[in-house]
């Protein structure tokens, strides 16, 4: 199936120059050869079309020791408010310059389609940096009159906001460019140093990233990325003495991991984890709004999102109307090679995640549940996973309980809001929830009532810089974006002034 593979002779000069780079890190401003490397493969073909560092415990400790030193540097301290700003401000502009290039590295690393990396994901991650670049300025403490003891003389308060020091920041394959910059940009805006360690299905535009810091003027140190498996290079990294914030994105059972590493050596972090994600359709709501918003959450990067809708729970007078017309819609999503404009979805991101998703499936057919879609593309040397609507499961499940990360969706029935409610609650996780309705009193009752970290009424959702993304229960703990990633960057030291004495 040739027509599945993407198009490599249609890349721009940067992009496959880009690919055709020699393995390297980012270490105290320079780019330092790798020892080993680790294959990058074009998950439309599976074919190897580059290959990035494989560093190890030696090249952690490096970046490490060089954002430790950069902290302390008066180059990045005397910078100020202001001078972070500039640069931050600078790196976004440097971003959207390059939106082409990081696009297609996006999308021949990580298989999703280039409406996708082009439109959304490179343009929000210029966002993103846009965004806390106005932060800097804004970190301020207070002053305040203190009581002192008794004939003790008068006092003053002084509370100082300081960087906590070098960040951990590990980020996952699905949306590589746009987490990248979700850990980098409020740790710099706080005045901390960054240790990256991208993930190593998909690096290439965290290292081209890398080359704009360069270009932006960021000094040596202040951003290093390392780049490796998570076993090796992400564990060096989470365990190092000199870090002081850990800041991680991915799987439930890796983030309770790096968690037991931070509460050892009582590091602070912030864990984005899995999701299983309810989306509620009740009654009173648009159909073909809700039918559409159901499947762009759930199908929308093959369903490599952490936060994607793979629950749909619709009121049962309406059941079979919505299921028909999702299984109509469905039906119209093209898969293919993330080069091709016309893919709505393209393959996901390696043979192992492929396996994983079709275990899902095949588990649900031989439990009996109906089953449509999910065609495997057998013959396909690509890692794709159709489109796929499962329904007659019920609630212990494993395609309902367990988080699946592709673009499988089930679909359940209630009766009335309370239900509903116990329904969508009804896993480990909660990180996110859609809720379709034209009732406000319905909206406000159950967004209250819903155990997650963010719902999104009559809208499929989608994250916006100045507001907090992460979960509750398994899905995590802290806050990415919003001023409670600035804040999380930061610690707070009091001072007390003898004023006058007695």
């Amino acid at each position: 199936m040739v027509h599945l593979e993407n198009d490599l002779s249609i890349l721009s000069e940067p992009a496959r120059a880009a690919l055709d780079r020699k393995p390297s890190h980012l270490i105290d401003g320079e780019w330092h050869a790798a020892n080993t490397s680790h294959p990058v493969l074009d998950p439309s073909s599976g074919k190897q079309i580059s290959a990035i560092g494989k560093g190890g415990v030696a090249e952690i400790d490096a970046a490490v020791q060089a954002a430790h030193r950069a902290l302390g540097n008066a180059t990045w301290k005397q910078l100020g408010p202001f001078g972070r700003e500039r640069l931050l401000s600078r790196l976004a502009d440097l971003i959207d310059e390059h939106t082409h290039t990081l696009a297609e590295l996006e999308t021949v690393d990580n298989g999703m389609p280039i409406w996708l990396s082009s439109g959304i994901n490179v343009p929000g991650s210029a966002g993103v940096f846009r965004y806390f670049a106005g932060w800097p300025s804004k970190l301020v403490g207070q002053t305040m009159d203190v009581s002192g003891p008794p004939d003790g003389g008068r006092y003053t308060g002084i509370t100082r906001r300081e960087p906590i020091g070098v960040v951990a920041a590990i980020v996952p394959w699905n949306v590589p460019l746009m987490l990248a910059a979700w850990k980098l940009a409020p740790a710099l805006a706080a005045g901390c140093t960054v240790v990256l360690k991208p993930a190593e299905d998909a690096s290439l535009s965290a290292l081209m990233l890398g080359q704009l810091v360069q270009k932006a003027g960021f000094p040596p140190g202040v951003v290093n990325i390392v780049t490796g498996l998570g076993a090796e290079a992400g564990e060096a990294l989470v365990r190092h003495p000199l870090v002081a914030k850990i800041s991680f994105t991915g799987s439930t059972s890796v983030g309770r991991h790096i968690g037991a590493i931070a509460g050892e050596s009582l590091k602070k972090a912030t864990l984005e984890l899995g999701g299983k994600s309810p989306t509620l359709v009740f009654a009173d709501a648009s159909l073909e709004a809700a039918v559409k918003g159901a499947a762009d959450a759930i199908y929308f990067n093959s369903g490599q999102v952490c936060v994607a809708g793979s629950r749909l729970y619709v009121q049962n007078s309406i059941y079979d109307e919505v299921v028909e017309r999702l299984h109509q819609h469905v039906r119209t999503l093209s898969v293919g090679p993330g080069l091709d404009a016309n893919s709505a979805m393209g393959p996901l991101i390696n043979a192992r995640q492929r396996q994983h998703v079709l275990g899902y499936i095949d588990a649900a057919r031989n439990a009996g549940y109906d089953i449509a879609g999910g065609d495997g593309f057998e013959g396909a040397s690509g890692f794709y996973v159709g489109p796929t609507v499962v329904t007659g499961a019920p609630l212990n499940a494993s395609i309902t309980q367990e988080e699946v990360f592709g673009p499988v969706l089930s679909v359940y029935g209630f009766d009335d809001e309370q239900e509903a409610i116990a329904l969508a609650n009804a896993t480990d996780y909660g990180l996110a929830a859609c809720l379709w309705s034209g009732s406000v009193d319905t909206v406000v009752r159950v967004s209250a009532a819903l155990q997650c970290g963010k719902v999104s009424v009559n809208n499929s959702g989608f994250p916006y810089p100045a507001l907090p993304e992460g979960g509750v229960k398994a899905s995590g703990i802290g806050r990415d974006l919003g001023s409670e990633a600035v804040e999380q960057c930061l610690q707070t030291k009091t001072l007390m002034i003898r004023t006058q004495g007695e």
